[in-house]
């Protein structure tokens, strides 16, 4: 998108905040249910806006660059047997807006088909059904991604009372999920997935095996407690009849015994994992390749028998040649690696969920890596 185009996108956000300020004002002696729908209703246009004004400033090249998704748009199952690779990307703009995906798109030249963004359980408005994005995300004609982490301590206890103390929910927390304390979350989440009523990729409790990192991991829950939330989250959405969500399971292939985190076949649509090089950026890592990362594990993730998609895909510039690092780990890679239908980078500028310092992983400005995706992607085709 060009700078006057993203100025006229800039000056009709302003004018949405507006609009927002005025309904909150109207709303000010209402209870947080009125306020919570007035913001839905005006982020959502919010949203939709941006998309219907960024799709037409860019005419109609990119809705016919993506003329082939079509099926997997309207079709969940077509969703879940894709017949090519899926590109696609998360941004640090999102939710808040596309433009980052946009600028990444004229960057690479290529328009994206999936489109995701990372989604925390709680009460916060920010903790609902994402709806604004994944609307902005179809309006662009694009497949909406939610990442979806159940961070239990976010739920208030003065409205839950029947919930453990905030202390003592994440150990057990997946049991718990199993046995309904958190139902009114789930079918809340459900009800709008129906709404939704467009397929969308849901990726649960991701890198549920990692024993550091999330309260959802095995220090605190066996795997057998992992699978019994699993399949509960996916049942109750079931029977509100939410069957447009395409269910992504996503462990984290660098720990050993995955597998006895895996669900179910009837409950599981898409294995993920992701594919990151931190090079040398800290003394527990080192410059891997993309085979060393992913390919070492490609065909224990192809036993599932599930599409494969590289749910964070990158690498850092420390410690390597980046553009060497691109050109390797994508050239032919369907042809390499058959089950990945699909792939998404990881542009986040300041990443700073691992490492004391925050890190980079975007590439815009990195012309060589650009030039190096652009040719291995092109040969793709």
């Amino acid at each position: 998108m060009k700078r006057r185009d993203r100025v006229i996108v800039s000056v009709l956000m302003v004018a949405a905040s507006v609009a927002l300020v005025g309904s909150l004002v109207l709303l000010g002696g209402a209870s947080g249910g009125p306020i919570r729908a007035a913001l839905d209703a005006v982020g959502g246009v919010v949203s939709r806006t941006e998309a219907q004004l960024a799709r037409r400033l860019r005419g109609p090249g990119r809705a016919e660059a993506l003329q082939w998704l079509g099926p997997l748009r309207t079709n969940a199952d077509s969703l879940r047997q894709p017949g090519q690779v899926l590109l696609g990307a998360y941004t640090d703009e999102i939710p808040s807006s596309l433009d980052g995906v946009l600028l990444l798109e004229d960057s690479l030249g290529t328009a994206l088909a999936v489109i995701q963004a990372y989604t925390a359980w709680g009460d916060r408005p920010d903790q609902q059904f994402p709806r604004r994005i994944a609307e902005a995300v179809r309006e662009l004609g694009s497949i909406p991604l939610i990442t979806w982490e159940p961070w239990l301590v976010d739920f208030e206890n003065r409205l839950h009372p029947h919930l453990p103390l905030r202390d003592d929910r994440d150990r057990g927390g997946m049991a718990a999920i199993a046995a309904g304390q958190y139902d009114f979350y789930l079918d809340a989440w459900a009800r709008e997935a129906v709404r939704f009523g467009s397929p969308l990729l849901v990726r649960l409790a991701h890198e549920m095996n990692d024993p550091y990192r999330y309260p959802w991991g095995p220090h605190n829950n066996p795997p057998a407690d992992f699978v019994a939330a699993w399949r509960h989250v996916v049942e109750r959405f079931r029977a509100a009849g939410a069957h447009n969500v395409v269910w992504v399971w996503a462990p984290h292939v660098a720990y050993e015994g995955y597998e006895w985190f895996y669900p179910g076949d009837d409950v599981v649509d898409w294995v993920a994992t992701g594919a990151l090089n931190y090079g040398t950026v800290a003394h527990w890592s080192q410059w891997w390749s993309f085979d060393e990362i992913f390919g070492r594990h490609y065909e224990r993730l192809a036993g599932f028998g599930r599409p494969i998609m590289i749910a964070e895909f990158g690498t850092l510039a420390v410690g390597g040649e980046r553009p060497a690092w691109y050109r390797a780990a994508l050239a032919d890679l369907p042809a390499r690696y058959p089950q990945v239908r699909a792939l998404l980078f990881f542009d986040v500028e300041a990443d700073a969920t691992i490492t004391y310092q925050a890190l980079d992983w975007t590439f815009a400005n990195d012309r060589p890596s650009l030039a190096a995706i652009r040719e291995a992607v092109q040969g793709w085709r």
